[in-house]
C-alpha cells in the first residue's frame, strides 16, 4: 500500500464511518486489503466490520452498504467483515489479580482506582508517571474510565490499591487533574486522564515487581490500553496521541515509538500482570455503546479486565498471553457420545493441548476463541445428529492411531515428532468425513480452504516449528480472513473498558 493510497484510505474511512457507523450494524471500521474467497489480495480497501454479514437480497436498500467510496475523483473499494458486537463493561469488580499490593511510591502496573465514581469506585492499572507541560508537576497516567469515571469532578481522590483491591481514603496518591472527554457522534481517539500527585507519596519510574524495564529510549512506550475482551483482545489509544491530548510528557526523554504492524509489545497490569503479544492492527476503529474510536492499535490475548491503563512499551517475545478463558468440557462429551468414544476422559490432555500448545500462539488462540464463541452450536449440532457406523469406525480408528501419539508430543516441549505426509493425509481425510450434519458446507469449504493454505505448508515442521509457524502474522492473517468468509460463525470476543 502506497503511502498516497493509504492516506486517501484515511480519508475514505473517515467519509464511510460518517455515513454509516451510526448503523446498529455497522460497529467499526478500519482500511487494509481486500479478502476474496478466504484469501488476502493485493487490493486496497476501506474494510467495514458488521456485527452480522447478510445478502444483500436480505438488506434494506436504505441500510445497503456501498460497495465503493470516492476520494479526489478516485474509488476504493469497500469489504465488508462480520466480527460480532462491542460492549463496555458494565461495571463491578474484576476478578482477584497479581497486583494489588499497596505500594510506596505508587509503580508502574499497580491497581488503582477513583474513589469518586459509584460505591465500588473504579478499577484499572497505573499506566506510568508523567510531567504536566503546563506547570510540571508529577502526575499519574491511566485510562480515562480508570481516574475520572463517569466525567469525576476534579480533585477527585485517586487511591492506589483501588477501592475494590482494598484502597480507601487513606490510600489517596493523587487528585484527578484532567481527562480526555468521550464525544458521542464524533470520532475518539483515546480514553486517557492524569491525576496530580499528592506531596510526600514518593515518586519512582519503576515496574511493579520488576517484571520489565522502566519506559526509557531503549524500551519505548507505544500505546495506553482501554478496551479488552474476555480472551485477552485488546484496543489501545496510541502513546503519542495520549500525551498530545493530555499535554503531559514522559519523564525519559525520547521514550516513545511508533506503532507497525507486527512488531512485539509488552505491558504490566493489575490482573493479568505481565504479558507479551504482537500488533496486528495500527488503524483500527471500534463502536462502543455510542461511542466510536478511531486510529487504535489492536493486539491478541494481551490485557483483561482490571488492566486498563496499562502502559504498552516496545519488546517481549511477542506470545506470554494473558490466560485462556475457563472452556467447558461439554464438547468432549457431546462429540465422545457421537462418536463412541471415551473422550470425556480426556479433559485433561484437552487442557494441556489448549493451555501449553494453542495457546502459545497467535493462530492457535484463534482456534480456542473458535470453541469458545461457539461451543453451543457445536453441541447441539452433536446432540442432535447421529453418526453411521461407517464414521464411527473411522473415528475410532483415528483415535487409537492419534491418542498415544498426541499424548506424548503434548507432554514433552522439545519433542522432535514432525507433522509427517501421512499426518496430513489422515487430517485430509477427518475433514472429508465429517458429515453435514456437524459442518456446514460453507464451514467445509472454509476448512479446505486451510487445509492448503495453511496445513499442507506445515508438513515436516516438530512442536516448536508448528509453534513458530503458527505465530507468523501472514498464517494468522490468513486464518483469520478465511474464517471470516463464513456465515454464522462467530469469531471475535466481545470488547470492553478493560476496568472491569
Amino acid at each position: 500500500m502506497t503511502a498516497r493510497t493509504s492516506k486517501a484510505l484515511d480519508v475514505a474511512k473517515t467519509r464511510f464511518a460518517d455515513d454509516h457507523l451510526a448503523d446498529p450494524n455497522v460497529v467499526g471500521v478500519t482500511k487494509g486489503f481486500r479478502t476474496r474467497d478466504g484469501v488476502l489480495t493485493a487490493e486496497p480497501v476501506v474494510i467495514a466490520l458488521v456485527g452480522k454479514k447478510r445478502r444483500a437480497a436480505l438488506i434494506s436498500r436504505s441500510r445497503l452498504l456501498p460497495s465503493t467510496v470516492e476520494v479526489d475523483g478516485s474509488r476504493y473499494g469497500v469489504d465488508v467483515v462480520e466480527t460480532g458486537e462491542f460492549h463496555f463493561s458494565g461495571g463491578g469488580a474484576a476478578v482477584p489479580g497479581p497486583i494489588t499490593d499497596k505500594l510506596r511510591p505508587p509503580l508502574q502496573g499497580a491497581s488503582l482506582g477513583s474513589i469518586a465514581d459509584g460505591t465500588l469506585g473504579t478499577l484499572g492499572t497505573l499506566g506510568c508517571l508523567v510531567r504536566d507541560k503546563t506547570d510540571g508537576t508529577l502526575c499519574v497516567l491511566s485510562a480515562g474510565h480508570v481516574l475520572a469515571g463517569s466525567e469525576g469532578p476534579p480533585d477527585s481522590a485517586i487511591v492506589q490499591p483501588a477501592p475494590s483491591d482494598g484502597g480507601d481514603a487513606g490510600s489517596t496518591i493523587a487528585r484527578l487533574k484532567r481527562f480526555i472527554p468521550l464525544v458521542k457522534g464524533e470520532p475518539n481517539t483515546a480514553d486517557a486522564a492524569i491525576a496530580e500527585l499528592s506531596p510526600g507519596i514518593g515518586v519512582s519510574s519503576t515496574v511493579v515487581r520488576n517484571l520489565m524495564a522502566p519506559i526509557s529510549a531503549t524500551h519505548p512506550a507505544i500505546g495506553l490500553a482501554f478496551l479488552a475482551s474476555v480472551h485477552g483482545g485488546t484496543f489501545l489509544a496510541k502513546i503519542d496521541t495520549v500525551l498530545s491530548r493530555l499535554n503531559v510528557e514522559l519523564l525519559s526523554p525520547a521514550a516513545t515509538a511508533t506503532a507497525t504492524e507486527g512488531r512485539r509489545i509488552e505491558k504490566v497490569g493489575r490482573t493479568s500482570g505481565y504479558t507479551s503479544s504482537v500488533v496486528l492492527d495500527t488503524t483500527a476503529r471500534v463502536s462502543v455503546d455510542g461511542y466510536y474510536f478511531t486510529d487504535l492499535i489492536y493486539a491478541q490475548r494481551f490485557s483483561l479486565a482490571g488492566d486498563s491503563g496499562a502502559i504498552a512499551c516496545e519488546g517481549g517475545n511477542g506470545r506470554t498471553f494473558t490466560p485462556l478463558p475457563s472452556i467447558a468440557c461439554r464438547l468432549l462429551g457431546s462429540a465422545g457420545a457421537y462418536y463412541d468414544l471415551p473422550l470425556a476422559g480426556d479433559n485433561e490432555l484437552a487442557d494441556k493441548a489448549r493451555d501449553e500448545f494453542f495457546g502459545e500462539s497467535l493462530v492457535g488462540n484463534v482456534v480456542v476463541q473458535l470453541v469458545y464463541k461457539n461451543l453451543d452450536l457445536a453441541v447441539h449440532r452433536a446432540e442432535t445428529a447421529g453418526a453411521t457406523p461407517e464414521e464411527i469406525a473411522e473415528a475410532r480408528r483415528y483415535y487409537g492411531k492419534y491418542r498415544a501419539l498426541a499424548e506424548s508430543v503434548l507432554t514433552d516441549p522439545a519433542s522432535a515428532v514432525s507433522l509427517t505426509q501421512e499426518y496430513i493425509d489422515d487430517i485430509k481425510a477427518m475433514f472429508a468425513g465429517l458429515a453435514p450434519d456437524l459442518v456446514t458446507a460453507a464451514e467445509k469449504q472454509a476448512l479446505w480452504v486451510l487445509f492448503d493454505d495453511v496445513i499442507q505448508p506445515a508438513a515436516g515442521k516438530n512442536r516448536q516449528q508448528l509453534l513458530d509457524y503458527m505465530n507468523d502474522l501472514a498464517v494468522y492473517r490468513r486464518v483469520m480472513t478465511n474464517l471470516r468468509t463464513v456465515p454464522g460463525l462467530d469469531i471475535d470476543g466481545t470488547y470492553r473498558f478493560s476496568s472491569g
